[in-house]
């Protein structure tokens, strides 16, 4: 999805969601006040009022450095970090977090798959996981989990996803291999001359 991304709310927004993983009110809520780039951290308000502080990655915080550089989105204290893509519809005085929905369903078409906010966070959670495979407790505060239980299901879809590519080396033996009009068995194929 990173690919297709057209524009600096589209990479912006595609960028936390899938460095970061937070719930879509969270990133959606984001503001600038809420990046530190001298610690290379940014503060979530997430589910529950609930403050999460997380490590920002390198390329992450190259990108935001970037943006902030070349001015190419507001980038004052109190401007969202995934900029609204039509700001002069906003009508209400606290932002609607389905900015972020549009966001991910627009790129996500372009790319032509199936996405959602989150699906990104579950891929956040999965490749984490993939890096880190013993960190599974670091998972479940970058996460907001109160409850380890509740990281645990990344963790299966991680097993299921290994489990599923092991059909790679399933084998019938030389089923497919034997001889045209040959059958050692009785159960392969006897194939045409």
């Amino acid at each position: 999805m990173l690919a297709v991304v057209e524009t600096w709310d589209e990479l912006l927004c595609l960028s936390i969601l899938l460095y970061l993983g937070p719930r879509r009110r969270a990133a959606a809520d984001l503001r600038w006040r809420d990046v530190d780039l001298l610690n290379d951290t940014v503060r979530f308000k997430e589910k529950g009022n609930k403050v999460i502080v997380k490590p920002m990655p390198v390329e992450l915080a190259e990108l935001l450095r970037d943006v902030m550089l070349q001015g190419v989105v507001p980038t004052g204290a109190d401007d969202y970090v995934i900029p609204n893509p039509r700001p002069g519809m906003v009508r209400k005085p606290t932002r609607d977090d389905r900015a972020v929905w549009h966001i991910v369903k627009r790129v996500a078409a372009r790319a032509g798959v199936e996405s959602t906010v989150h699906a990104l966070r579950a891929a956040f959670a999965t490749r984490f996981l993939e890096t880190h495979p013993d960190d599974i407790y670091a998972l479940k505060e970058l996460m907001g989990h109160k409850r380890l239980e509740t990281t645990a299901v990344y963790l299966r879809r991680l097993d299921w996803a290994r489990a599923m590519a092991r059909v790679a080396d399933l084998s019938w033996g030389s089923a497919f291999r034997a001889k045209a009009g040959e059958a050692h068995t009785g159960f392969e194929p006897v194939l045409p001359a």
